[in-house]
């Protein structure tokens, strides 16, 4: 990955533990989502700034299959960091049976989820049921111009791209513009699904969202958005928002 990239998602990463330790503190704290790459959980964040109760929600397996690794890991890494009273729960934010079993939390953290899920709004709107302050929200975002050795092409201010319907051109650009910082494979895109596109499929890529579309989602999903940064060339977004008539977080 390039240097300069590293960078940036390094800030990223700063100011998203910054909101979330700003938000957890003395509160009760849910990561949705976190346990993908390890190391980025913001579970032990919101903890050792003195989180009243942590909570890890995610749709791997907890059922003894490769994917339990994840939950291993992530208990592994938390027990290192003397966390070690997290409630950890299995299942899909957008089942309404996740939703009823998890409760309600001040704060709220989800990732790198949003533009796995085919239904995103109705996403947003399981997050908000679940939150009753701050959600702190991080998704890949794409900037109105999209260029790379492919070619470019422009989207509308507020615009998205559904993955299945994009233009095998575009799906090529959208690709090499992932690749040239070392985006990786993002299934769907510049790396082949195994199957056919499948709504219950939440490994696939199956939005790009300007970063004006997940705002208006938030608003729209009962959230106010009180602040917005955005990194990696427009590649990388978070949402520091709130429930609609709680008072905005503190922040240092």
């Amino acid at each position: 990955m390039h240097m300069m990239v590293v960078h940036m998602m390094a800030e990223l990463e700063s100011i998203r533990s910054r909101w979330v330790a700003a938000a957890a503190a003395g509160k009760s704290f849910a990561e949705v989502g976190g346990l993908w790459g390890t190391v980025n959980e913001q579970v032990s964040v919101a903890a050792r700034a003195g989180a009243a109760d942590t909570t890890m929600i995610d749709v791997a397996p907890d059922d003894g299959s490769d994917d339990e690794r994840l939950w291993e890991l992530f208990r592994e890494r938390a027990n290192s960091l003397g966390v070690t009273d997290t409630t950890c729960v299995q299942g899909s934010i957008d089942d309404a049976d996740t939703v009823r079993r998890v409760g309600r939390f001040d704060a709220v953290c989800c990732s790198g989820v949003i533009y796995h899920c085919p239904e995103p709004l109705h996403t947003l709107r399981q997050l908000s049921a679940i939150t009753r302050e701050t959600l702190i929200l991080g998704s890949a975002t794409i900037p109105e111009k999209i260029s790379s050795s492919a070619g470019s092409f422009s989207v509308a201010p507020g615009a998205a791209l559904l993955v299945p319907a994009l233009t095998e051109s575009h799906r090529v650009v959208l690709g090499e513009w992932l690749r040239e910082v070392g985006g990786g494979e993002a299934l769907g895109v510049n790396y082949p699904l195994q199957t056919e596109w499948e709504l219950d499929d939440n490994t696939a890529w199956w939005w790009f969202f300007t970063r004006d579309y997940v705002a208006a989602m938030l608003r729209l999903a009962g959230f106010e958005v009180d602040n917005i940064a955005s990194e990696w060339e427009g590649r990388a977004t978070l949402y520091l928002a709130r429930s609609m008539g709680s008072a905005p977080p503190h922040l240092d």
